[in-house]
């Protein structure tokens, strides 16, 4: 049972006072003892009973407004023998007062039952007079049924929640129409929020330090050369690099492309490029899916132009 909403509670029992102060001012000039403490029984008694029901009527939506939504007075209904189906269906629709809206069948869950070898029992869209919770209560100890659940809607959102982005910290990605705003920032958000969060078959170059391709916030956009086999200390793809898998670390020689915490503004680079956005990890980059290729020239002494 949902808690009673504090501010609201407060107001009941604001309304309760109220009553009971204006029976005993009035019951005090022409009212008897007896009367005036059974009007005051009664009123209070009225007045906790609106209450409640009033916020009895209010837990749905209330819960249909918080962070996840569904379709009001709709529920989803699986069954879990086909066979039981009818008759199950029959006492579940009575029970919630329901009626169906559809049974979703697709050619995959025919497939997917068909490999398994069972007959397995029918999904339902069902709507209930009910209304959602109060229907999914009332059918949860029926055994023919595996799981009744809310119609729930979803969006698509692209609004990072990496934690270095929701706390501010992140000021290069804002613009002058995000919260907080920054009218001097790169307007990523702004281009997130269109729908531009990058591609996987653009690679870009990290032409610094090395960068940490097995981050968690990383490894994910890690580009790596298709044309390498890994570890065989052969030059597969005849381009002057043996096993450039990473990339190719100019000022060592080598394909060893991250050499530690001297690679640590190579990282940082690579996150502010491409770290993964929308997986509540670290930061969000200007791209969220991306190839990142070490071109590695600086080590720890600088590198050169040549």
């Amino acid at each position: 049972m949902q808690k009673i909403n504090k501010p609201y509670s407060d107001f009941c029992k604001k309304k309760f006072i109220f009553v009971y102060c204006l029976i005993l001012f009035k019951s005090s000039k022409n009212m008897k003892s007896n009367n005036f403490l059974w009007m005051a029984f009664v009123s209070v008694m009225v007045m906790t009973v609106s209450c409640v029901n009033e916020n009895n009527i209010r837990q749905e939506s209330t819960q249909n407004s918080s962070e996840y939504k569904f379709v009001p007075d709709q529920l989803l209904i699986k069954f879990k023998s086909a066979g039981l189906t009818e008759r199950a269906t029959i006492n579940a629709l009575s029970l919630i007062k329901g009626e169906i809206v559809e049974i979703i069948s697709t050619n995959a869950m025919k497939s997917a039952n068909s490999r398994k070898g069972i007959k397995d029992g029918q999904l339902m869209l069902v709507n209930s007079k009910l209304g959602t919770l109060e229907a999914i209560a009332q059918l949860k100890d029926l055994t023919q049924i595996e799981y009744a659940e809310p119609n729930f809607i979803y969006t698509h959102f692209s609004i990072s929640n990496d934690p270095y982005y929701t706390n501010g910290s992140l000021w290069g990605m804002y613009g002058d129409a995000t919260i907080p705003s920054n009218q001097y920032g790169s307007q990523a958000a702004k281009a997130w929020d269109a729908g531009h969060t990058g591609a996987n078959n653009v690679y870009i170059g990290i032409i610094d330090e090395g960068y940490m391709y097995t981050h968690e916030d990383l490894s994910a956009n890690a580009g790596t050369n298709p044309g390498e086999i890994p570890g065989n200390g052969i030059d597969d793809d005849n381009n002057g690099y043996k096993d450039d898998v990473y990339g190719w670390d100019f000022n060592g020689n080598d394909n060893t492309v991250f050499d530690g915490v001297d690679d640590d503004h190579g990282t940082h680079v690579a996150g502010t490029i491409g770290g993964v956005g929308g997986n509540n990890i670290g930061v969000a980059g200007i791209v969220w899916t991306v190839k990142l290729v070490s071109a590695k020239f600086l080590g720890r002494n600088g590198g050169t132009t040549a």
